[in-house]
C-alpha cells in the first residue's frame, strides 16, 4: 500500500511537542501554525513573536518558552514508528475537505492504512454495543449494500453494530474507516485486534489522540464527531436513549450531515433511542433505498426539527452567557478551543462557565473541558 503523506522527521517531532502542550487545542494549533508557517518555527519563536496572536493564554506561552517535552515525543515517535503509523495534519494533502466543514476539526489525526481513504463517499453507521441477532444482521446488510454502491463504511470500532458494520463491508470486497478513542497503538477493544489489521488493508484506522491514549470516557464524544464528520450521513441502529450513538446523531445535526434512524421493536429498550430519533424527524430507513434517497434529499430545513429537540432547552441566559452557551457542544471543549469561538478570554469565559455549571447548564471535566449537561 502506497502511503504519500511526508513530513520531515523534525517537522513530525515538533507537531507532537505541540500537540502534548496542556491548553494547546485543536483551534490554537492551526492558529500557531498558520501564523509561523510551520511547527519548529513556532517552537523557534521568540516570546516578543507571538504578540501577534491575539487570545493567546499566559499560561500557553509560558509552556511553550520551556520547549517541546522531549521524552513525550521521543515516546511518541517510537510507538508511531513500532506500529508503521502516519501522522496527518491539516496541511496535509490527504487531509478530507469535510473534517474542514467542521466547527472544531482535528488538527492532526495518526493513523494506520491508506490515508487517502478518509476522502471517499462515506457513510457512517453505528448503534449498540450490545445489539440483537437483529441489530446485527440489519448492520451488515446495510453496511455491505453501501460498499456495493461505491461508499466507504465509517464506524468507531466498537464491539456490536460498529465491528459488525466494519466487518460486513470488508467481506463485501469494500473500504471501511474505523475511528478510535484511543491512541492509534492501544488495543481497545481487544477483541477487535485481528479486525484492526483487516480494516488497515482496506481502509484506515485513525485517532486525534496522542500515542497511548488510554480508552477514557470523555474521549469516546470528542471521536464521535470526527465518525460524523468523515461522513455524508450517520445511520442509527439499536440505540438507548442513553446510548453514545445519539451524541454522534447530535454532532451530525451540527455538522449538516443526514441523520438516519432504523426502527426496532417496540418492546426493546435497544431501540428507544431510535426510535425517538425518528419522531424528532430523522430519516427512517428500511433498505438502503433510503439511505440513498437521504443522502440525496435537500437537507435544507430537514434537520431543523431534530436540531431543535436534541438542543437542550435554554434557560434565561445574559447575553454573554448565551454566547458561550451557543459554542458548547454534546462532545468536550477545552476552554481555550470556547474561548477562541467566542472571541472572549480564557479569563471571562472560566467566570461565565462557573456561573452556567452552577446553573446545572455545563458539565466540567479534568484538564479545563466543558460540554453541555
Amino acid at each position: 500500500m502506497m502511503v504519500r503523506i511526508t513530513m520531515e522527521p523534525e517537522e513530525l517531532k515538533a507537531w507532537i511537542g505541540l500537540h502534548s502542550v496542556a491548553g494547546v487545542g485543536n483551534v490554537t494549533l492551526r492558529r500557531l501554525i498558520e501564523h509561523f508557517g510551520s511547527a519548529r518555527a513556532v517552537w523557534k519563536a521568540r516570546p516578543a513573536d507571538f504578540s501577534g496572536i491575539e487570545r493567546l493564554p499566559v499560561q500557553v506561552l509560558d509552556r511553550l518558552a520551556k520547549g517541546p517535552d522531549e521524552r513525550v515525543v521521543e515516546r511518541s515517535m517510537g510507538i508511531l514508528e513500532r506500529f508503521g503509523a502516519w501522522t496527518m495534519t491539516f496541511l496535509s494533502e490527504d487531509y478530507p475537505a469535510l473534517l474542514n466543514e467542521m466547527q472544531n476539526p482535528p488538527a492532526l489525526l495518526h493513523g494506520i492504512g491508506d490515508p487517502s481513504s478518509l476522502k471517499n463517499r462515506a457513510v457512517a453507521i453505528v448503534g449498540s454495543r450490545y445489539p440483537s441477532s437483529y441489530g446485527l444482521d440489519v448492520a451488515r446488510m446495510l453496511s455491505s449494500e453501501l460498499v456495493q454502491q461505491g461508499y466507504t463504511v465509517v464506524s468507531g470500532l466498537a464491539l456490536g453494530i460498529d465491528a459488525s458494520s466494519h466487518d460486513a463491508a470488508l467481506v463485501s470486497g469494500g473500504n471501511t474507516i474505523a475511528v478510535k478513542g484511543c491512541g492509534i497503538d492501544v488495543a481497545y477493544p481487544r477483541q477487535n485486534t485481528n479486525l484492526v489489521r483487516r480494516i488497515a488493508d482496506h481502509g484506515a484506522v485513525i485517532s486525534e489522540l496522542p500515542p497511548g491514549s488510554s480508552p477514557e470516557a470523555k474521549n469516546f464524544p470528542i471521536r464521535n464527531r470526527i465518525i460524523s464528520g468523515l461522513s455524508l450521513g450517520v445511520v442509527i441502529i439499536e440505540a438507548s436513549m442513553k446510548s453514545g450513538s445519539l451524541i454522534t446523531a447530535s454532532c451530525a445535526l451540527e455538522q449538516g450531515r443526514e441523520v438516519m434512524a432504523v426502527p426496532g421493536s417496540i418492546y426493546s429498550y435497544r431501540s428507544s433511542g431510535t426510535h425517538w430519533l425518528i419522531k424528532q424527524g430523522a430519516r427512517l430507513v428500511e433498505n438502503i433505498t433510503d439511505i440513498l434517497e437521504g443522502l440525496d434529499a435537500e437537507k435544507q430545513g430537514h434537520n431543523e426539527d431534530i436540531v431543535t429537540c436534541l438542543s437542550k432547552e435554554r434557560p434565561k441566559l445574559s447575553p454573554e452567557e448565551q454566547d458561550v452557551f451557543d459554542k458548547l457542544g454534546p462532545y468536550p471543549q477545552h476552554i481555550d478551543n470556547i474561548a477562541n469561538l467566542c472571541g472572549q478570554s480564557v479569563g471571562q469565559v472560566s467566570g461565565l462557565l462557573l456561573q452556567m455549571e452552577l446553573k446545572d447548564l455545563v458539565q466540567a471535566f479534568p484538564g479545563q473541558i466543558y460540554q453541555i449537561k
